[in-house]
């Protein structure tokens, strides 16, 4: 009878039972997905293919792969012994070997919330360290960003440290850990690094991270961006529709906001060499294209040998980034397009009004000898090319490509650099910039100043990464 009664039951509400039932599991899913993200644990390399170190803590127990359990009273050397045994307090241990302690673990110097895995890592040994997700960010937040700065925009750090790490977690998969302790990742040293403020950040913040169209979205900061970020596809390639140029809310003066480096014609010679170029010796280096903003995108390298086109970028990774800080910069006081037109022969004079439109990048190509003759009188007479001349041009310059221009005399190729990129004898080339880091996303500085001018995590982070939103 009662079986009867609930089948009556069901037929006659199944309507609303079913959609009920439908909302409740997506909740149950959705409350699933914001626990997963908020606690899931992560594995950083802290000791990287190491041959020997010290774990700290007291209470120490180290468990090996054969299920050996050894306890040391305090701290324990640790030594590579081949390629899959260490030494640690005296003992042989198979690896891996996990390791615990009751309070104070640690390795060398740092100490470390959750627990410590030493695993091989050829004829050495490397040392990993899991734990929730929230615990490593306290280890972060005060590495990357200034603890005493505004709590609006340590906590926008914090959500993009959050991010990272979600979005990043396996990087380095192979390895046996998903990401490392420096700025190959994010730096990130531990309880060391805990503080009172950039801990509130973390908890005010938590589960919280940067989405793009309902999935996690690709993060980037740098120190000071010099008054405007800079598009992805100049920096590393590819495209992100909110990892565009956006200029600074507000003008602010950083340590970085006026710097200097002298680079001789021998060190960039050098510097070109690293990134496999040779253009003999260098006898000028130019600001080729800028953006919107003034960022250098392409640099033009005269040398005996020839000329190369180098992405500003790749130039600046190889020269070091503690040295030349970033990309937004002049060379000997010149930009581009700001040298005169004086030296270009009477026959492309012309062509600059043609190029008018087309701003900065349409000009250096004009003045870089890429194009023939008879290809700037049929861009002359068919203006509507203009954009597949740019194309045409942009990959000439790339491969440090020039056209002998017929009827014309032949270029020489060593010819010397105008007066103004010419480095003066025992000098160099003046690089003379603002700012600090590769320009992507969110700049630090700018978000301290908006920061100070009252604005919360969430709007500084809409400004860096137009479109996005802050979900859990």
């Amino acid at each position: 009878m009662s079986f009867n009664i609930i089948k009556t039951y069901l037929r006659k509400n199944i309507a609303y039972i079913i959609p009920a039932a439908a909302a409740l599991l997506i909740l149950f899913i959705f409350i699933g997905r914001a626990h997963s993200m908020e606690n899931f644990t992560i594995k950083i390399g802290v000791g990287r293919s190491v041959s020997s170190g010290k774990l700290l803590g007291s209470g120490l127990s180290l468990r090996d792969a054969r299920g050996n359990t050894v306890r040391v009273s305090g701290g324990a050397s640790v030594s590579s012994a081949g390629s899959s045994r260490i030494k640690a307090g005296g003992h042989t241990l198979s690896l891996p070997v996990s390791v615990s302690a009751s309070q104070g673990l640690g390795w060398n110097e740092t100490r470390y919330r959750g627990t410590l895995g030493i695993i091989a890592a050829g004829g050495a040994f490397t040392v990993v360290n899991t734990l929730p997700v929230e615990d490593y960010l306290r280890g972060v937040l005060k590495i990357e960003m200034n603890d005493t700065w505004p709590m609006e925009a340590l906590k926008a750090q914090a959500i993009l440290a959050r991010t990272y790490a979600a979005r990043n977690k396996g990087r380095f998969a192979k390895n046996g850990y998903d990401l490392d302790d420096t700025t190959n990742s994010q730096a990130y040293r531990g309880v060391n690094a805990e503080t009172p403020r950039t801990d509130m950040a973390v908890g005010d913040t938590r589960g919280q991270v940067l989405t793009w169209n309902g999935s996690l979205a690709d993060v980037y900061f740098h120190s000071d961006s010099g008054g405007a970020t800079a598009d992805m596809g100049d920096v590393w390639g590819g495209a992100a529709p909110y990892l565009k140029p956006q200029r600074e809310k507000f003008g602010y003066t950083s340590p970085y906001s006026s710097w200097r480096l002298v680079l001789t014609p021998a060190q960039v010679a050098s510097v070109l060499h690293k990134i496999g170029k040779d253009v003999g010796s260098v006898s000028s280096v130019e600001v080729g294209t800028v953006d919107p903003h003034g960022r250098v995108v392409l640099l033009r390298i005269r040398g005996s040998k020839g000329t190369a086109a180098v992405r500003s970028h790749e130039f600046r990774t190889a020269v070091g980034s503690n040295a030349l800080r970033s990309t937004v910069f002049t060379i000997n006081g010149s930009a581009a397009g700001s040298a005169s037109l004086a030296s270009v022969p009477e026959k492309k004079t012309q062509q600059t009004s043609v190029a008018a439109s087309g701003g900065d990048t349409f000009l250096t190509l004009l003045r870089s000898d890429v194009f023939s003759t008879d290809e700037l009188m049929d861009l002359l007479k068919n203006p509507q090319k203009r954009e597949e001349y740019i194309k045409t041009g942009l990959d000439r310059l790339e491969k440090g490509l020039t056209k002998t221009k017929k009827n014309d005399a032949p270029e020489t190729r060593n010819a010397p650099a105008p007066a103004n990129n010419t480095p003066p004898p025992s000098s160099g080339f003046v690089f003379t910039g603002r700012g600090w880091g590769h320009g992507v996303g969110l700049s630090q500085w700018g978000a301290k100043t908006m920061a100070d001018n009252g604005m919360n995590c969430e709007s500084i982070l809409a400004h860096y990464f137009q479109g996005t939103r802050v979900a859990r």
